[in-house]
């Protein structure tokens, strides 16, 4: 066997393969199709909302917008590996620092403090504290797995569950119990594309479980809203509901939304989809779920393809925690579950969730490019073949084979 830069190749059959160092793709154009389409459909939608209070809103949101595509750029262009070195571990460390500074001094909104800074300049560090720890999981796991310590109890499942339940528990005293949800049902998936032993699992949801009853029984801002859910008081989710069912099959058209008159407050944030139901009705609803189906699908995919366990498992947290936002925020809107406060992702009014999204999302496309390309191998033809042939004999059969190897092994 002889090996040259770039490929790998094998005396007598021929068999070539990139190697997994180099990009051996461009970049998911699904993935940036369906991502660009739902930031602009965003700005559309923000605007139709807001438009009777000026352009104000508008302004905002494509601002957020044109440094939130700055930030998919770079995100794109910085080489995915990069984030497993020491980096990771600043991010932990800096988005738990930041969160701690934030119940301190954050801005007090409604008994919650969720931000840092003022006015204008303020910020949500959980949106960006959920990515942080998922690239510190992702890296985490590859050291793991390449040392192979994953079995044991230490390295498998105290360490990295005392990570996620530092972050999950920063959160949840905020309190932000619906982000704090996310985090943890993402980090899960983490943890089971890395293989993480079921019994680990179960005792990780048995901790999680009991820690999020004891925050909605215990943290006065998350009892008082799962008691109004509960007795059916949900005023918000009830026009949401009327919004939705107003719109039809088609929708009252683009900017004819009605709800958008003080009867739903925050529309063009935490209930923008009912927007989407009112204006573009049933078949826009189902247009707009299709889309964040599409980019679960595309990226799982990249994920089962990357070339190396850390993409792997970046690839799956990003995916999954993006779709369990866009989940959460359409369960909301439908009255499913109790009101979170969190936004549709890439298409919502806000900054801080735009940028860590599409920042996440730029680092998806990056690990798309590192994906397993497939391999031609020269078989030698059957001999039942050549019987029935004349003449000189052809050059052997050529055959595609798709070599991907197993989901969360080493290439």
């Amino acid at each position: 066997m002889a090996r040259s830069q770039g490929e790998l190749r094998v005396s007598g059959f021929g068999l070539r393969a990139r190697s997994p160092e180099r990009a051996s793709a461009s970049i998911d154009s699904t993935v940036l199709f369906v991502v660009v389409t739902l930031v602009l459909i965003g700005v559309t939608l923000v605007y139709a909302t807001t438009c009777h209070k000026g352009i104000a809103f508008l302004k905002s949101q494509g601002l957020r917008a044109g440094v939130g595509f700055v930030a998919l750029f770079l995100g794109a262009r910085i080489r995915y590996t990069t984030w497993n070195r020491r980096i990771k571990w600043m991010m932990l460390f800096g988005s738990a620092l930041v969160l701690i500074l934030t119940l301190v001094v954050g801005l007090m909104f409604k008994d919650v403090k969720r931000a840092l800074g003022s006015g204008t300049f303020s910020f949500q560090p959980a949106e960006f504290a959920k990515f942080a720890l998922l690239t510190w999981l992702a890296g985490y796991f590859d050291w793991v797995k390449e040392r192979g310590l994953e079995r044991r109890v230490a390295w498998g499942l105290v360490l990295p569950g005392l990570a996620v339940f530092g972050v999950v528990g920063l959160t949840l005293l905020q309190p932000a119990v619906g982000t704090s949800f996310i985090i943890a049902l993402a980090s899960l998936a983490v943890f089971v594309v890395a293989g993480v032993r079921w019994w680990h699992l179960l005792v990780t949801v048995a901790v999680g479980a009991g820690l999020f009853i004891l925050a909605i029984n215990y943290i006065p801002y998350a009892h008082e809203r799962w008691d109004r859910f509960a007795n059916g008081k949900h005023r918000q989710q009830e026009q949401s509901l009327i919004a939705i069912g107003s719109g039809g099959p088609f929708g009252r058209g683009l900017g004819e939304s009605r709800q958008k008159f003080q009867f739903l407050p925050k529309m063009h944030n935490d209930f923008i989809f009912a927007e989407i139901g009112e204006e573009f009705g049933f078949i826009g609803s189902v247009a707009v779920c299709l889309l964040y189906l599409i980019l679960f699908l595309y990226g799982m995919k990249i994920s089962s393809e990357t070339s190396g366990p850390f993409g792997q498992y970046l690839a799956s947290g990003i995916t999954f925690v993006i779709f369990l936002y866009a989940i959460v925020h359409i369960a909301v809107t439908l009255g499913v579950i109790p009101t979170t406060g969190q936004p549709l992702p890439f298409i919502s009014s806000g900054g801080s969730a735009l940028l860590s999204n599409l920042f996440a999302a730029g680092v998806l496309l990056n690990v798309s490019r590192f994906r397993r390309t497939k391999t031609v191998v020269n078989l030698p033809q059957s001999p039942r073949n050549r019987a029935f042939h004349v003449g000189r004999p052809s050059g052997p059969a050529r055959h595609k084979v798709l070599v991907l190897g197993r989901f969360g092994g080493k290439a």
